[in-house]
C-alpha cells in the first residue's frame, strides 16, 4: 500500500535512508472523520497528516463513542481495525460503577485513580491493541487522547510515540464541574474534578514517553506545561474544511446551533440557552425567531427543546452547508468543556457571524467584533443576539473576518500538511 496521493512531496526529499514507506500505527478513541462531531474530525486531522508520509494502519478503539463510517479511512488508503472495548472493561471500574451509595462509589473512583474512559482499556483490551500494532511493525505510533495514553505500552522497541491531548482535560473537568456544583449536584462535581485528576496523572506518568504531545490551542499548552515541568506541549490547532463562497440566505431570524449532543458541555449549552435566552428574544423584539439544533446522540431533555416554540432538534445532518447558508448567526452558548471549538471555526468558514461565550471561544484569538459577539450572563447573550439580528451589515462584515480567519489559520489541508512535516521530521530527522 502506497502513501496517499500528494504524499510524494512530503516523503521523497527527506527518506531517502528508507528501503521501503514508512509504516504508521493511529491508535484512535472513535473513528476518525471530516465531518461529525469535533474529537471525530480532529482525529481525521491526524489521520490525514499520518497517510502523507507513511502507510497508514488506523486502530479503532471506541471508548469515546462509535462515531461514523469508515469514509475518510477508505479515502485515504488506510487499513482499518476495530477493537471492541464494550463489556470487556477493566473489572474493579465494574464493580466500584455498581455501589449504590453515591458518596462510597466515588471514594472508590478516586482511589481507581484512572478516568472513567480509560476503564475500557482493560488488559484484554490492550493485549488486542499491542497484538494489531505489532502486527504492523510501525515506525511511528500515533495515540488519541490522554485516556488511551497506556496503549504506548504496546509501542514496539525503537518506535517513535506521538501523543494528541487535544485539551487541557483538567481545565476542562473543572468547568464540567463548576457547573454542576452551581446546580447542587456536589457528588457529580466532584467526580467531573477527579475525571480532570485522572487524566492529569497520566500526563505526568506516561508524558515523557511521547516524542512529541500535541494540544489544539496556546492556552492549553501554556497550562499543561506549567504543571508538568520538563514535558513540551505542540500546538495543532484544529482545522476545518474552508467552502467555497456560496450565496447566503439569511432571513434574519435562524439562530443555528451545531455540536455532539452527546458531549455534556454541548447539552448544558443549548438547554441554557433554549430555556433562559431564547424566550427572552421570542417575547422581545424577535418574535420570529427560530433555533435549529443540529448534532448526534441527543439526550431525551435536548430531545424535548423540539416542543418548545420556535425550536427544531434535527438530530444528525449530513450536510451542514445548506443550514450555514440559511443561518443567520451561529450559537455557541457553552458554559464548560475545554479545547478549540472546532463548530465556531466552521461557522467561520462558511462566513456565519458567531455570538458564543468567553469559554467557547477560549483558545481563539479573536479580537472582540473581529468575528462575531461575545457574551456570557443570560442577559447580555440575549442582548448580543438581538443585536446582531438587527445589523444585517455588520453581521456581514463579521462573517466575512471570521472567514478570512479560517482559512489563514485553520484550513484542514494545511495543517494536515504541517503535522505531516512534524511527524517526518521525527521519523528521519
Amino acid at each position: 500500500m502506497a502513501p496517499a496521493a500528494g504524499a510524494a512531496t512530503l516523503v521523497a526529499p527527506q527518506l531517502g535512508s528508507f528501503m521501503r514507506p514508512p509504516r504508521a500505527v493511529f491508535v484512535s478513541p472513535l473513528m476518525p472523520s471530516r465531518t461529525g462531531n469535533g474529537l471525530a474530525m480532529r482525529m481525521g486531522l491526524f489521520a490525514e497528516a499520518l497517510s502523507r508520509i507513511a502507510e497508514l494502519h488506523v486502530i479503532v478503539v471506541p471508548v469515546a463513542g462509535v462515531g461514523g463510517a469508515s469514509t475518510l479511512i477508505d479515502a485515504i488508503g488506510g487499513r482499518l481495525t476495530h477493537i471492541e472495548a464494550a463489556g470487556r472493561g477493566d473489572t474493579e471500574f465494574t464493580l466500584l460503577s455498581r455501589l449504590s451509595n453515591p458518596q462510597a462509589r466515588l471514594n472508590a473512583f478516586r482511589a481507581y485513580g484512572k478516568p472513567s474512559l480509560a476503564s475500557l482499556v482493560s488488559p484484554l483490551v490492550l493485549a488486542d491493541i499491542a497484538a494489531a500494532i505489532n502486527a504492523s511493525r510501525p515506525d511511528i505510533v500515533h495515540i488519541g487522547r490522554a485516556y488511551l495514553a497506556p496503549c504506548v505500552n504496546a509501542a514496539p522497541k525503537g518506535a517513535i510515540a506521538t501523543l494528541d491531548l487535544d485539551e487541557d482535560d483538567l481545565a476542562s473537568y473543572a468547568s464540567q464541574a463548576k457547573i454542576e456544583l452551581g446546580s447542587g449536584r456536589a457528588i457529580a462535581a466532584d467526580w467531573l474534578q477527579q475525571e480532570g485528576l485522572a487524566c492529569d496523572a497520566l500526563v505526568r506518568k506516561y508524558g515523557e514517553r511521547f516524542q512529541r504531545r500535541f494540544v489544539s490551542g496556546p492556552m492549553d499548552a501554556r497550562s499543561l506545561a506549567d504543571r508538568h515541568p520538563g514535558l513540551s506541549f505542540c500546538v495543532l490547532e484544529n482545522g476545518v474544511e474552508i467552502p467555497r463562497v456560496a450565496p447566503r440566505r439569511d432571513d434574519g431570524q435562524t439562530l443555528l446551533f451545531v455540536g455532539s449532543l452527546g458531549y455534556a458541555p454541548n447539552q448544558d449549552g443549548v438547554l441554557w440557552f433554549s430555556r433562559e435566552v431564547l424566550p427572552r428574544l421570542r417575547g422581545g423584539e424577535a418574535r420570529g425567531c427560530r433555533l435549529w439544533i443540529v448534532g448526534s446522540d441527543p439526550t431525551k431533555e435536548v430531545a424535548a427543546l423540539d416542543r418548545r416554540p420556535g425550536v427544531s432538534v434535527l438530530g444528525r445532518v449530513e450536510h451542514l452547508s445548506p443550514l450555514y447558508q440559511r443561518a443567520t448567526l451561529s450559537l455557541a452558548p457553552l458554559r464548560s468543556g475545554g479545547g478549540t471549538r472546532i463548530k465556531l471555526l466552521e461557522a467561520a468558514a462558511h462566513g456565519v457571524a458567531s455570538v458564543s461565550t468567553t469559554v467557547a471561544s477560549r483558545g481563539l484569538p479573536w479580537r472582540p467584533g473581529a468575528a462575531g459577539w461575545r457574551a456570557d450572563s443570560t442577559r447580555d447573550f440575549a442582548r448580543a443576539c438581538l443585536e446582531a439580528m438587527a445589523d444585517p451589515d455588520e453581521r456581514e462584515a463579521r462573517g466575512a473576518r471570521a472567514r478570512v480567519w479560517s482559512r489563514k489559520h485553520h484550513d484542514r489541508n494545511a495543517l494536515a500538511n504541517r503535522a505531516a512535516r512534524m511527524f517526518l521530521n521525527l521519523i528521519a530527522p
